[in-house]
């Protein structure tokens, strides 16, 4: 028997190896942009929301707040593709100058982009009581046809400077402006998203850190900033990050700055904020005293040497984190005084419009990922389960048994062994 129960255990071995490699192939754990990097940025806008303006958000997104919408793009360009440039604002100088140019002639840059779903959602005024139909997004369409100039409606609207056409043929409602506006601001607070195009914001920059358990990791720049540092943070200060530190009260002068600036320059203030953004980024990382040996000089300009690798030092991965922390709070500030600002101006429909981008929401798509993970998979998961039930069948009633004749007399040999005994 115990010939028997080996085979039982290397038929179930091979079974979930069979299941992990169907996995790997299937790709189904996807690396995406850090959710909690967004739901921090979330945390923190939301504490700077006023009641009534507060009220009309969450009528807006039938229910949710900030914190649920978070990566609400990123999830909507895991399907859409070409729409993912939106995220990127690249530019072909150096720390020496900014200019944040929109070089790709459908506008989808990530200033232009702001700049458009702000302007979409102040001036849908007269389209809002009357629903739109949605956009089949599953079925092949032709893009959407350039924005058309008009003239602002508000004194804090700013045209795009490249009309913005979207790769779908899509209607947006005030809604799905709203998650895209969100979601591009806090992008544009990760400061390699409109860094620039020499190492392509940073992904061509090799680097080496170290993990919490002090262990050397080979990454890019662009990816360490993006998700793998907050990981670190979450888990060195796991105590602290999940406390009361996303409050726009932890920057309380420079958020009331802020909202003195929005109100003198509209929705061109982002130019101002993203200026800020990569000048701090240059002075921490590109201008740091360690990472100048790693400079070369480029036709009068400044880059980072592609040729070299990096190695992260404590008090550089220090002043990362710093900077990390600050334009967490600075993105959910920045987010507040701007929806704050539309709320006051504009009151929407209690009637939601349907929209077809619905179904990326974030419970939305875990629901469906979960459920393609078992229909891939039905097999290997019901045989496992199976051979799990006979191992488990097998055990009780075949050793179990065994077991107890081993030292547990019959009772005939009971009877026998009292009577010696008496």
């Amino acid at each position: 028997m115990s010939g028997g129960r080996k085979w039982h255990m290397h038929i179930c071995l091979l079974l979930i190896s069979l299941f992990l490699v169907s996995n790997r192939r299937g790709n189904i754990l996807v690396n995406c942009f850090n959710k909690e990097g967004h739901e921090a940025i979330g945390m923190v806008a939301m504490s700077g929301m006023k009641n009534d303006q507060l009220y009309e958000l969450k009528k807006i997104l039938n229910g949710k707040d900030l914190v649920d919408i978070g990566k609400w793009g990123h999830l909507v360009h895991n399907k859409i593709k070409e729409a993912e440039p939106m995220h990127y604002n690249l530019q072909k100088n150096d720390c020496q100058k900014t200019d944040f140019t929109c070089e790709d002639k459908n506008g989808l840059c990530l200033l232009n982009s702001i700049k458009h779903f702000y302007n979409n959602i102040m001036s849908q005024s007269s389209q809002s009581s009357q629903p739109s139909q949605p956009t089949q997004l599953s079925q092949p369409s032709q893009p959407s046809q350039p924005t058309q100039p008009t003239q602002p409606t508000h004194p804090s609207q700013s045209e795009p400077s490249v009309p913005f056409k979207y790769p779908k043929n899509v209607q947006f409602t005030d809604s799905d402006s709203l998650k895209y506006l969100v979601s591009l601001i806090s992008d544009m607070h990760q400061p390699l998203r409109i860094g620039y195009h020499y190492d392509d914001g940073g992904k061509k920059i090799i680097i080496t850190h170290t993990t919490n358990e002090y262990g050397k990791v080979k990454s890019d720049l662009f990816s360490y900033l993006d998700y793998e540092l907050i990981d670190k943070m979450i888990h060195k200060y796991e105590s602290s990050w999940y406390s009361g530190w996303t409050h726009i009260n932890r920057i309380f002068d420079e958020h009331k700055k802020d909202e003195i600036l929005f109100k003198k320059n509209g929705i061109n203030v982002i130019d101002i904020w993203a200026k800020e953004i990569i000048n701090e980024f240059c002075s921490e990382f590109y201008l740091n005293h360690y990472v100048t040996k790693f400079m070369t000089s480029r036709k009068n300009e400044l880059h980072f040497d592609i040729t070299k690798e990096i190695d992260i030092p404590y008090d550089l991965e220090f002043q990362m984190e710093r900077l990390l922390r600050i334009n967490i709070l600075r993105a959910g500030s920045r987010i507040s005084i701007i929806l704050n600002h539309i709320f006051e101006n504009k009151k929407f429909s209690n009637f939601r419009k349907k929209s077809e981008f619905d179904r990326a929401e974030y419970n939305e798509l875990e629901k469906y990922q979960t459920a393609s993970v078992y229909r891939s998979n039905a097999i290997f998961i019901n045989m496992a389960i199976i051979c799990i039930v006979l191992m488990v069948i097998f055990y009780v009633n075949i050793v179990m048994s065994r077991r107890n004749k081993m030292y547990l007399p019959d009772k005939m040999e009971g009877v026998e062994l009292q009577g010696k005994c008496n």
